[in-house]
């Protein structure tokens, strides 16, 4: 069976800090017609999950509006046009946390919610941090927070961390045996 969905008309319904998309779009299947509405924010992300001397996790906490909770997650940013993903991980870990990391290494990536926007994040894990300068966007009020990985590591398995990007990258980092739990 073909599952694929062909696209016959496509116009930008709202821009903002994203464009929203409409498309009508065709079964390949059956023929049948539906309207889809999705986000554009093609470029991706980043976030870095990286670790002290200690071995803390620097985490940042955040206001989410569309929760209305803050959250805890990791360090994360848009790429910037014609940005590498790599380059841009180390400036928003930079811009976030105050802090400069020496070594990054790619974890993957992956398309956090596929049913709504197409972007890819990008997962790296990092060490070898010394002081930086923070610069946050002027729509950014955040906390910086040292977590020990075993203690973060468990609060996931436990269920109590919801931010994906989170238990994600940091599941994925354990798995690889990158650290020390």
């Amino acid at each position: 069976m073909n599952l694929n969905w062909s696209t016959i008309k496509s116009h930008i319904k709202w821009q903002g800090r994203f464009q929203v998309i409409v498309d009508e779009i065709q079964a390949d299947h059956d023929g049948r017609t539906t309207t889809y509405t999705y986000l554009a924010m093609s470029r991706g992300a980043v976030v870095v999950l990286a670790l002290d001397e200690q071995d803390r996790a620097i985490c940042v906490r955040q206001y989410r509006h569309p929760t209305r909770q803050v959250m805890l997650e990791l360090p994360a940013g848009h790429i910037d046009p014609g940005e590498d993903p790599t380059a841009a991980a180390y400036r928003e870990f930079e811009e976030e946390t105050g802090m400069h990391i020496g070594h990054l290494e790619p974890l993957g990536s992956y398309v956090p919610v596929p049913a709504l926007a197409r972007f890819p994040m990008h997962m790296y894990f990092g060490h070898t941090l010394r002081p930086g300068r923070q610069h946050l966007d002027d729509n950014e009020i955040l906390e910086l927070d040292r977590i020990p990985i075993r203690d973060l590591h468990a609060a996931i398995i436990a269920g109590s961390e919801q931010a994906v990007s989170l238990t994600y990258t940091v599941l994925l980092a354990a798995s690889r045996s990158l650290l020390p739990i």
